[in-house]
């Protein structure tokens, strides 16, 4: 191994995990690659590494590890404070800084802290902490890297190790590896090839501890479950264990009990829980058993029934007999389900019940929500009133409890909540635990839809629990001119799709090869916006990410097509996916600092350079992106959470709806043809529905309506606490009689 140093002149290429630049070494400018995280562009660095010859790329140095000199001049000094590590700290900043410090301005700010620099024109006490704490935690963690870079960490890892652990990350790794699984850094069979690296016993607790909760935690999340049946976890996780040494069920089941001793996990009869799973629902099933046990408010039904007849007269209209009936039961509950499929008028009810409600309490609080941007933002539509997502109703904060809860709980008399369907335990829990117990809850669905991606099959339990619930059955004969809406409701019933080719809302196209259905789809996609469509108004719905007719490939080939490469257009390449000017894009995880949630949409405005403290322009990349007038910038370690969304997932589009829908149904696709699937890409249809696949495919999803079952007791929490909460009644009766 040799070694360069130099200055870094240029990057050609740069994620966090790797960079390719250009070093002055003062004699010749050489080409570096490899990790060079924390390195900024001016700054003098000494690399270590050898010289490797590319065919294509010619001669270059593989950097093996690198190490920042403490800059000695005043130029070196400035061009390190002014780097994007040093936050609060702009080019101006910097030369203030040595100007009063003079060229021992990093020894004196690493010995005195920020106390060296409170006084300099400009610089408070928070922009010294700022500017004290970088420099100090910028060459701590150089060191740390250098430790922990060969067992297979990368750049990216331990920087966030250590935000966490500061000065012990060294320790704490050497000591028990599997604290990175912890920190969501890495899962269990990173942790573990690290572990054997640093040499850590195949038989150690830790290793043991950490493949159960690893188990426990993947098969919830992977399949919906808020528990995992215990002879089937400890036959799993000594199966993991098993890949090296050799541990016993036995071992596995004495760990489990220590991690229940220690309340980690919750092992109740023959299920284990994750704990936090374990008070979601636990907590959830008393709330819920709690209002469904109480009455409403004292309105005659005389009073109801003519509210109702006054609606219909004023409104030219005659609701149908469920819809009567959700109406009526909303004001006889304090909790109520209301479910129904396409064209079954929940909408319809909805407004009918917020405008009969408003006339006994004019002066009502009622608040809308669901749990996607896209979903609240159809509700706030159709009912004229403000809606929010669920996460932004309750305040939740990055880090930090729901600003809503017990203590505080919503102010709202009537809340109604839409899209139910798509809840999991857990936000159905923190929504429950900010309900006051003088709000009315009205949830509104589809059971026939997809479950929630997340654990919990929250709606369907609460339905069978007997939660009180009306289910809409009558189709409108207007929605029964819709194509989309028969063939929803065909397809719910277990029966084929009927296509009048005199209609123009629904076609399906027969085509059995994968590739040419791939083709299929960017013709429709081109057809659509030649018919004036927007690029937001049709969702290419795909039931799997992978394969030629998957999510990934689809983004690849439409964003080709649709929205080429130009050079009045800027774009950038971040791993295998580039963001480029113009892109339809999605959000895959809520930013609660952002105000942005998973499944919201929008367009990519340009690639751009953020500023420093100074308002000067770096070299740090930016995605500037528009999702409904909102300007929301990303930086490359929030790319993750943005992706291409010419073509989503079904799971992804739930809570949505666009006026095109255009959906692949093949063989190809063969483990995830499911009724339900099917049914819920069809209803995101507006106007028209274009399938492309075969009739084969779409029978076998039709024909499919087994349900994954998820392994959930919430029903039966309720159910023991109804008839537990109904007995101690009838005693209490009893006694007073």
């Amino acid at each position: 191994m040799t070694t360069q140093t130099g200055k870094i002149v240029q990057f050609l290429h740069r994620t966090d995990d790797f960079a390719i630049a250009i070093m002055d070494t003062g004699e010749k400018r050489i080409k570096i690659l490899g990790s060079l995280y924390g390195v900024d562009k001016g700054e003098v660095v000494t690399v270590r590494g050898e010289w490797r010859t590319h065919p294509k790329y010619g001669r270059q140095f593989a950097v093996d590890r690198w190490e920042r000199p403490v800059p000695q001049t005043k130029d070196q000094i400035v061009s390190y404070l002014s780097s994007r590590y040093v936050k609060g700290c702009g080019r101006k900043r910097a030369e203030l800084i040595v100007q009063h410090l003079g060229d021992r301005a990093l020894e004196r700010i690493m010995n005195e802290g920020a106390a060296c620099l409170i006084g300099i024109k400009g610089i408070g006490t928070k922009h010294a902490e700022q500017i004290a704490e970088s420099v100090r935690s910028s060459f701590e963690l150089q060191k740390v890297m250098m430790a922990l870079l060969p067992y297979g960490l990368s750049p990216n890892m331990v920087a966030k190790l250590h935000k966490r652990y500061g000065s012990q990350s060294v320790e704490v790794v050497h000591r028990n590896p599997y604290k990175l699984t912890e920190l969501d850094l890495v899962g269990f069979i990173t942790a573990d090839e690290i572990a054997a690296k640093i040499g850590i016993n195949p038989s150690s607790p830790y290793r043991i501890d950490a493949a159960i909760q690893y188990v426990l935690t993947e098969t919830c999340y992977n399949s919906g479950h808020c528990y995992v049946p215990v002879d089937e976890l400890i036959r799993n996780v000594t199966s993991v264990l098993g890949r090296k040494g050799v541990v016993s069920e036995d071992m596995v089941r004495h760990g489990l009990e220590e991690l229940a001793a220690h309340d980690r996990v919750v092992w109740e009869g023959d299920a284990v829980y994750p704990k936090h799973l374990y008070v979601y629902e636990t907590k959830l099933a008393q709330k819920l058993a709690y209002m469904a046990g109480r009455s409403g408010e004292a309105v005659s039904s005389a009073v109801i029934e003519n509210e109702i007849r006054r609606y219909q007269a004023e409104h030219r209209m005659i609701l149908a007999e469920g819809q009567r009936d959700a109406i009526r039961e909303m004001f006889r509950r304090q909790l109520l389900i209301l479910t129904g499929g396409p064209g079954t008028g929940k909408t319809t009810t909805v407004r009918a019940m917020i405008e009969l409600y408003r006339r006994q309490h004019p002066g009502a609080r009622i608040g809308l929500a669901a749990p996607t941007g896209r979903a609240s933002r159809r509700l706030a539509e159709v009912t004229g009133l403000s809606a929010e997502t669920i996460h932004m109703l309750l305040g939740f904060r990055p880090g930090e409890e729901p600003e809503y809860g017990e203590h505080l709980p919503l102010p709202y008399d009537l809340l109604i909540v839409d899209e139910w369907s798509m809840s999991d335990i857990q936000l159905a829990y923190y929504l429950f635990r900010a309900v006051s117990l003088r709000t009315k809850v009205i949830l509104v669905g589809d059971a026939d839809q997809l479950p929630s991606v997340g654990p919990g099959n929250v709606l369907r339990d609460q339905i069978d629990a007997g939660i009180p619930h009306v289910r809409l059955t009558e189709i409108f004969r207007q929605a029964q001119e819709s194509q989309i809406v028969t063939n929803a409701h065909r397809i719910n019933q277990g029966k084929p799709i009927v296509v009048d080719p005199a209609k123009d809302d629904f076609y399906f196209i027969e085509q059995e090869d994968p590739q040419k259905i791939a083709q299929l789809i960017e013709r429709s996609f081109l057809r659509f916006l030649e018919k004036g469509y927007g690029l937001q108004d049709i969702l290419v719905l795909s039931p799997m990410k992978k394969g030629p007719i998957g999510t990934h490939e689809l983004n690849k080939r439409l964003q080709a097509v649709l929205n080429p490469p130009s050079a009045e257009k800027s774009e950038w390449t971040a791993g295998e996916r580039t963001y480029r000017q113009g892109d339809k894009i999605i959000q895959v995880k809520n930013d609660y600092e952002k105000g942005i949630m998973n499944g919201d949409m929008g367009t990519v405005l340009k690639v751009g350079f953020a500023r420093d403290e100074d308002g000067e322009e770096t070299d740090e990349r930016i995605l500037v992106c528009d999702f409904g007038g909102r300007r929301i910038v990303y930086t490359q370690d929030e790319l993750k959470n943005v992706q291409l969304a010419y073509a989503v997932t079904v799971h992804k589009a739930q809570g949505s709806q666009a006026p095109a829908v255009i959906m692949p149904v093949s063989t190809s696709h063969y483990v995830m043809l499911a009724r339900n699937l099917v049914y819920t890409g069809i209803t995101r249809a507006e106007r028209i529905c274009v399938m492309i696949g075969t009739k084969k495919a779409l029978a076998i999803a039709i024909r499919n309506n087994r349900v994954a079952q998820r392994n959930t007791r919430l029903k039966e929490r309720i159910v023991a606490l109804m008839k537990a909460g109904d007995d101690a009644h009838d005693r209490h009766r009893y006694a007073d009689g």
